[in-house]
């Protein structure tokens, strides 16, 4: 008989040979809940009362012994579905504890898993590499992911996670170290798949689509990651990840090129009206701002807008990202060509007003809160706004 081989990771499915099993056969969920059980703890027999508190935990069933057998039944005839052994001998069921029996052949994804990182561990340099990459090649995806939220589930699921990003973070700090960027790309584009919310997963997937030339992919995903990050749980970018994003848009073409082609790529990425950027980059706009005050003494104000609920405190997660998206919305339809803005924070907006003066700076503020009220009328949310003249030195305060 061939080998069992199961798969645990990404996906539950039992083959044997050109014979698979898996959860999308229309079989019931605590059949596969039963085998995932048995097979997660196949180096043990499980007691008949374990299993009858595994599925039914409140007591469903008025005779749960009896539809502990039936149910056991049918998982053997899963296994006899696959050929070979049948499963009356694949799993042995007596003195009420149900077990795998010991002579039967099985290749599970977890044990090489953890086999070829046990091994990683005992080596160095490229050894070490190549036994990383084949792990990482293996993990398709979190353990059992139709399960992982069960109890006995969840720490099994959160071992082989570690796991599987600890190897992750090795395996890339030692391809960057070699300069190894285009492979960097395939093990940071899966990784984030399966944790999309890892900063650090993402900060290595823009740093390899940088290195590897394609600069303008790396940055839409630096926009995509930050708005996920602000949406999702409502904070900034780490700073890391912030001047990473400045060393790439400061990168400069190095072939030498006619100004009128480099003209018509400006123009080419030149879009009409108010100009939103990341802060980095308003930052050094508004420094820039400052260098052209000082020379000509030209008038330049900042103005700062801030959603908050109702009662002054912080509004829902939810509420706050449609406010915030509706406000971004309000503040480039109210804004010239010439004005610049950008998100401060989770609940803010700064916005840069040149050749305004401090009364022409009040209206545009009040036009950009009116804008938001015409589309968000019913918005449970308050907009205070501060605006202040900048100066050589910075910001001269003038109360609101």
């Amino acid at each position: 008989m061939d080998a069992l081989k199961i798969n645990m990771l990404g996906e539950f499915s039992i083959s044997c040979g050109s014979k698979t099993a898996d959860g999308s056969l229309s079989r019931s969920k605590k059949l596969w809940t039963l085998l995932e059980y048995l097979v997660a703890f196949r180096d043990r027999e499980v007691s008949q009362n374990e299993l009858i508190e595994l599925l039914w935990p409140e007591g469903e069933t008025e005779n749960p012994a009896n539809t502990l057998k039936t149910l056991i039944y049918r998982v053997r005839s899963v296994l006899d579905e696959l050929g070979g052994m049948g499963g009356k001998e694949m799993l042995i069921y007596r003195r009420g504890a149900c077990s795998w029996n010991r002579e039967l052949e099985m290749e599970v994804d977890t044990d090489i898993f953890e086999d070829l990182l046990k091994r990683a561990e005992k080596q160095e340099g490229d050894a070490r590499l190549r036994l990383l990459m084949e792990a990482l090649e293996v993990y398709k995806g979190d353990f059992l992911p139709k399960t992982a939220l069960e109890p006995w589930a969840v720490p099994l699921s959160t071992y082989y996670h570690s796991q599987y990003l600890k190897a992750s973070y090795e395996a890339l700090h030692m391809l960057s170290a070699d300069s190894r960027y285009g492979e960097m790309i395939g093990i940071c584009q899966k990784a984030t798949a399966i944790d999309p919310y890892d900063e650090e997963l993402h900060y290595w997937l823009i740093l390899s689509l940088y290195k590897t030339g394609e600069q303008q992919q790396a940055l839409q995903h630096y926009d995509y990651v930050t708005d996920m990050f602000y949406s999702r749980f409502g904070v900034n970018p780490s700073s890391r990840l912030t001047d990473l994003y400045k060393e790439i848009i400061s990168v400069t073409k190095t072939s030498q090129m006619d100004l009128s082609i480099i003209k018509e790529e400006l123009k080419e990425d030149y879009t009409p009206g108010a100009f939103y950027c990341e802060y980095a980059i308003f930052k050094d706009i508004y420094f820039l701002n400052m260098r052209t005050i000082a020379r000509t003494g030209a008038s330049v104000h900042i103005a700062l807008l801030t959603l908050s609920g109702l009662g002054g405190g912080k509004p829902k997660q939810k509420a706050l990202n449609r406010a915030m998206e509706k406000l971004k919305d309000a503040i480039g339809l109210s804004l010239r060509r010439g004005d610049v803005y950008t998100r401060f924070s989770v609940s803010q907006y700064l916005v840069l007003l040149p050749s305004a003066s401090y009364e022409n700076s009040i209206k545009v503020v009040e036009r950009i809160i009116r804008a938001f009220r015409q589309q968000s009328p019913k918005a449970a949310v308050t907009i205070k706004y501060s605006v202040q003249p900048m100066t050589p030195d910075g910001i001269n305060p003038v109360r609101q």
